[in-house]
């Protein structure tokens, strides 16, 4: 009677420390648009809804928006738009970290340039932001360290998430940003890469997806904006 009391007594602690295992796990609040690490938003008191976790890797399943679809802006990736100033040379990379390809270093200390968001880099363990400029006419975006900056407040800066997945259909031509109006990447993308969504945004003629990959032929990993009608088997979480 004694051991059958103590297993009773042990799976009430157990559904009890259910919920509390659960608190840190990052989720979406649909409410106030915000993401959280708690049980409850803190924002608004919404409870943390299991569809809308996200662990390992997985977010409810979210269907991408539709050009045919009007006022569907509050889909695509929300940035940042803090101006900010070089204290030296941009030197960058297409994704946030020293494993990704460098497009290169562009202009010089004193420039002001666009910031659009942040990613922490575990490895180095520093902050990466993603900027926008132009250099000899042509427009990018890339990603530098925080520290090539004097004058930007990180806690202003949007953190990126992933986004979903596709695959690259064939090999085809990446942009240095969400429309063909970015300086095209010389390399092609490799056909058949399984890739991570990081980025949607309306483009001049389609939409565009930033898209995460290692490339066998470099190897290294790398980043680049191509038109969401380019890929296969495109799906997106919910929660952007």
């Amino acid at each position: 009677m004694k051991k059958l009391a103590a297993l009773i007594l042990a799976a009430m602690l157990l559904a009890a420390c259910i919920p509390a295992l659960a608190d840190g796990d990052l989720w979406y609040c649909p409410v106030c648009d915000t993401w959280n690490t708690s049980n409850y938003c803190p924002n608004d008191g919404t409870s943390r809804e299991a569809g809308y976790n996200y662990v390992n890797g997985v977010y409810a399943p979210y269907t991408a928006p539709s050009q045919s679809t009007s006022n569907n802006s509050g889909n695509y990736t929300q940035y940042a738009n803090v101006t900010g100033t070089l204290n030296q040379r941009l030197s960058t990379r297409t994704g946030p970290s020293t494993k990704y390809d460098e497009p290169g270093s562009f202009l010089r200390a004193g420039d002001r340039v666009t910031v659009l968001s942040k990613a922490w880099d575990d490895v180095n363990q520093i902050w990466w932001l993603q900027v926008e400029f132009r250099s000899q006419g042509q427009k990018y975006r890339a990603y530098t360290g925080l520290k090539r900056f004097s004058d930007v407040n990180i806690n202003y800066i949007p953190e990126e998430y992933p986004l979903g997945t596709c695959t690259i259909g064939y090999e085809m031509e990446g942009y240095y940003g969400p429309s063909y109006d970015y300086r095209a990447i010389s390399r092609k993308l490799p056909a058949g890469v399984q890739c991570t969504i990081y980025g949607y945004a309306p483009g001049d003629s389609s939409d565009f997806i930033q898209v995460e990959f290692f490339d066998q032929g470099l190897n290294q990993m790398r980043r680049a904006w191509v038109p969401d009608w380019s890929v296969n088997n495109l799906y997106m979480y919910y929660g952007f």
